[in-house]
Parts: C-alpha cells; sequence; structure tokens
C-alpha cells in the first residue's frame, strides 16, 4: 500500500497528540463509589451538594451493584483511576455523609499534604499506623464519626502516615495513582492493597482530619478471613515477619 503523501508543510501525521506540560484535569474531584443502596447514595449525594462539591468542580461515578455484584473492591478502584477527570480521585462507600467539612476544607487539607509531602499517595480518614511497634487497635489513626461515637479523633498530629486506610473514604492524586493487585479479588482489603502498591512506588500514605459520618455497621461478612489470608500469602514474600495494621484488625505477612 503507498503512503499517502502529507499536506504541504505538514512534517507529521495529524493524529499525533503532543505533551508538552502536566496533565488538564476538567474537575478538581471525581468522586468514585460503590452503589448498593440508592437511599444511601442519595444521601451522600446531597450532603456533597450541599457542601460545595457542584457539577463544575466534581464528577461521580457510580458504580452500579444494586441488582448484582458486577464490582468488586479491586475492579472498582481500577476502573475509577482509568475513567476519572478530577485532579483528585475520591473512592468511598455509599454509606458516608459530610458533616460540616466540604469542598474547600478538603481540597486546602490535600494542598497542605502536597506541600508537606510531594510525594504522598493516598489520603483517608481511618488506617493504621506506618511501621507501629504494636499492631493493635491502639495505634489506629482516626477523625471520623461513626457507630462508635461521634468527632472520634486519635491523639496521633494529623496528616499522620499510615500503611494503611480504611475503604469508607479515601483520595488519591490522579497523577500519583496506584491500583490494586490483578492476582487479588473481594471487598476486602483492597485499600490496603493500594497502600501496600503505593509504598512499591516510593508514594507514601496518611491519615488527614477531614471529618465525616460512616452509617456502615463494617460487616465483616464469611469471605473476610479467605480475603485476609489471601493478602497475607501475597504480600509475605516482599514483606516477611511484617504485621501490617489494618482498622479491622492486624495482619500478620508470617
Amino acid at each position: 500500500m503507498q503512503a499517502r503523501a502529507l499536506p504541504s508543510g505538514q512534517t507529521t501525521q495529524p493524529n499525533v497528540r503532543y505533551v508538552d506540560g502536566p496533565r488538564a484535569f476538567s474537575k478538581t474531584f471525581t468522586v468514585c463509589t460503590i452503589l448498593h443502596r440508592q437511599e444511601n447514595y442519595d444521601r451522600l449525594l446531597r450532603s456533597f451538594a450541599r457542601l460545595g462539591f457542584d457539577a463544575e468542580n466534581t464528577e461521580f461515578l457510580a458504580f452500579d451493584n444494586r441488582e448484582s455484584n458486577r464490582f468488586d473492591g479491586y475492579r472498582f478502584v481500577r476502573q475509577g483511576v482509568s475513567e476519572a477527570q478530577g485532579q483528585y480521585v475520591i473512592f468511598c462507600h455509599d454509606d458516608i455523609e459530610l458533616i460540616d467539612l466540604g469542598f474547600d476544607d478538603l481540597k486546602s487539607r490535600l494542598e497542605d499534604l502536597e506541600a508537606m509531602d510531594p510525594v504522598w499517595s493516598i489520603a483517608g480518614v481511618a488506617g493504621g499506623q506506618f511501621h507501629p511497634k504494636e499492631a493493635i487497635l491502639a495505634n489506629l489513626a482516626y477523625h471520623i464519626t461513626d457507630r462508635y461515637g461521634a468527632d472520634r479523633k486519635s491523639d496521633e498530629p494529623f496528616p499522620s502516615r499510615v500503611e494503611t486506610v480504611d475503604e469508607c473514604f479515601f483520595v488519591m492524586p490522579a497523577i500519583r495513582a496506584s491500583v490494586p493487585s490483578l492476582d487479588l479479588q473481594g471487598f476486602h482489603f483492597f485499600a490496603t492493597d493500594v497502600c501496600l502498591q503505593a509504598e512499591f512506588l516510593g508514594g507514601r500514605a496518611y491519615v488527614i482530619s477531614f471529618l465525616l459520618h460512616h452509617h456502615g455497621r463494617g460487616t465483616k461478612g464469611t469471605d473476610f478471613r479467605q480475603q485476609r489470608r489471601a493478602i497475607s500469602n501475597k504480600y509475605r514474600r516482599y514483606f516477611p515477619g511484617r504485621t501490617l495494621l489494618a482498622t479491622t484488625g492486624p495482619v500478620p505477612l508470617g
């Protein structure tokens, strides 16, 4: 097949797009949610809208599990990262609700985190301290309102570096987003997996002071132990002897 001649003066193919600087984002935030119950998600959307997350600055991606589990946690994060148009990508349960802090507060806290640590990769509202001396629940970092009480806050200063974050709410900068493992699945420990993947890349995870309400009851389910064993088996070859502290308890890596 004979090559087509280019128009006079044109030296490159017309479908080449030259990238000459940082990526431009059409939104500040993308909010990704696994949708189980519509009434929960409607409450979430109302709280975000009330506190400054609007069509100009935020897009909302609902991963629809209302009829069946089309998305587990691992696929949810992978696809959310690939589809997001926001500078920051939020992953959250459909049963969280913002209380008083909103768009300006979250953006400010993430900008402060960026100034403190230019390679931060994940920011959550609860997590296990980074390399605690003892992997016990007393060494969690958190600022949250949930079924255990209102405005519960750990003694750690914020931002507090952690090795895991809770799946109920966490944020990643799109330009440094990590994706979960391809060889794990389920609804437990996918945020822990993302934190470990970020750690491999030289990134760091933090808990920030962004108070919200988590209405969920933290049900572990029958597959919790199986998925904890799966993540332990995967990472013991990389971190032998380490015990991760997650919000659901310690995860020994053997």
